[in-house]
C-alpha cells in the first residue's frame, strides 16, 4: 500500500527559485557521476505509445470521452509500480480504443531533484514524448534524494524515447516549463492531492472523482471500470 506524502506546495513554491538557481549551476556545469541505474528497459517500452496520440500532457485521443489526470513525481517509487504495473494495460483497454485519454501532471514532493527530472519531462512534451520520457525515467529510477536524476540520466532517457536529450536540456528552464510546473502545482493543491501517485477520474457531465485503486494492471483496471460507468 502506498504511504502518503504531505505536499507542501507553498513551500516549494517560495523556494523556486533558490532550487532553480542552484540546480542551474549544478546542472549546466558537468554530470554527477551518480551510476545511470535500470539499464535495461520494460519489454514493452517499446511499443507502449506507438500508434497512440500524444499532444503535449495529454496521452490518447482528444476525443475521448473520459480523462483520467496521473500526478507523479519522478522520484516516487510508487509512482514507477503504477507506470511498471498498470499502465501498459490502462493504455490497451481504455486509451487505445478511445475510451480514455490520460492528462500527465507532474509535481514536486519528494525533494529538489524531483524538479530537475520534471522540467526534462515537461520539455519532451515540446516533442509530444513527455509520456515516453517519464516511462524512461522510472526506468531508470534509483533512491529518494540521491541526486540520480543528471543531465546524463536524462540525455540517456531521452534517447531510449526517441527524443532529442539536447533540446530537452535547453528547455528545461524555459518560461513554459516554469508555467506548467506552477499550473500542476496549483491543481494539486486544489484538490488537497494526499501524495503520489493520485488518480483524477474526469467523466462527461459529472465532477471529477478521486480513484482510490491496488497499483497492480487487473485491480487498477476494476476500479477504474467502476468509475467511468
Amino acid at each position: 500500500m502506498r504511504r502518503n506524502r504531505l505536499l507542501l506546495l507553498a513551500a516549494a513554491v517560495a523556494a523556486a527559485v533558490i532550487v532553480v538557481v542552484a540546480l542551474i549551476a549544478v546542472g549546466a556545469g558537468k554530470d554527477s557521476k551518480h551510476t545511470v541505474t535500470g539499464a535495461s528497459p520494460r519489454s514493452t517500452h517499446a511499443q507502449l505509445f506507438t500508434g497512440v496520440p500524444q499532444r503535449g500532457a495529454t496521452l490518447g485521443s482528444p476525443a475521448a470521452p473520459a480523462t483520467l489526470t496521473v500526478f507523479e513525481d519522478p522520484q516516487c517509487p510508487f509512482c514507477r509500480e503504477w507506470n511498471e504495473n498498470a499502465l501498459a494495460s490502462v493504455i490497451g483497454d481504455f486509451v487505445r480504443p478511445g475510451k480514455l485519454k490520460l492528462a500527465y501532471r507532474g509535481v514536486n514532493i519528494i525533494g529538489p531533484n524531483s524538479e530537475q527530472g520534471l522540467r526534462a519531462i515537461y520539455a519532451a512534451a515540446q516533442q509530444n514524448k513527455l509520456w515516453n520520457v517519464v516511462e524512461a525515467l522510472y526506468d531508470r529510477q534509483g533512491a529518494e534524494n540521491s541526486g540520480w536524476i543528471t543531465n546524463r540520466v536524462i540525455r540517456a532517457a531521452a534517447a531510449a524515447a526517441g527524443a532529442n536529450g539536447d533540446a530537452i536540456l535547453a528547455a528545461s528552464w524555459s518560461p513554459s516549463v516554469t508555467a506548467q510546473l506552477r499550473a500542476a502545482a496549483r491543481e494539486a493543491s486544489a484538490i488537497g492531492l494526499p501524495g503520489t501517485p493520485t488518480f483524477i477520474v474526469q467523466r462527461p457531465l459529472s465532477k471529477p472523482q478521486q480513484l482510490n485503486a491496488p497499483l497492480d494492471a487487473s485491480g487498477f483496471e476494476s476500479a477504474l471500470a467502476a468509475a467511468l460507468q
